[in-house]
């Protein structure tokens, strides 16, 4: 565990509320503390997970994996400011595009471990530092880090259950 995540932890064993505790995260570090929830609910999670398709690379934040579910997550660490309805829906439609792409990869992924699946359900996200107007834009959740365990939850209760992706078997 890393210095910035030991202390937001210290921050919220003194009572601070996660969205106040993860204000002085930069970007690296608010990626790490969303990921790391991801792990303490029992997904295996990629950070900055990179791949290529039609000829464009793609990054994705956080592949946070407890099959057949696999999450697909963007960070965004962005203060309150006006406009930034606009900018979180264009995110939103990038977050879909880069889900669409990784799932008619999926098959090529053997790092992500999901071989021995016959299909897997893909549930893109932004998760944002602060509580934001819109919760859903473009067939994307938008959740924020104070929420994310209870958005796990619904997640493993099957309430999101979303683009679903048969996997080939590579022989």
């Amino acid at each position: 565990m890393d210095d910035a995540l030991e202390n937001v932890l210290a921050l919220l064993r003194r009572g601070v509320s996660l969205e106040d505790a993860a204000k002085g995260l930069d970007w690296r570090a608010f990626e790490g503390v969303s990921s790391q929830i991801f792990s303490e609910n029992g997904y295996r999670e990629f950070r900055n997970f990179r791949f290529s398709s039609k000829k464009k690379r793609y990054e994705v934040d956080i592949v946070a994996i407890s099959m057949p579910r696999i999450i697909l997550a963007d960070c965004k660490h962005w203060s309150l400011r006006a406009g930034k309805g606009s900018a979180l829906k264009k995110a939103a439609e990038a977050q879909m595009r880069r889900a669409l792409e990784f799932g008619s990869k999926l098959q090529e992924f053997k790092i992500l471990g999901i071989a021995d699946h016959e299909k897997a359900i893909l549930i893109p996200i932004i998760i944002t530092l602060h509580e934001e107007g819109i919760a859903f834009s473009n067939g994307v959740t938008v959740v924020p880090l104070s929420r994310l365990n209870s958005f796990i939850d619904g997640v493993s209760a099957g309430l999101l259950d979303g683009i679903k992706v048969g996997i080939p078997r590579l022989y």
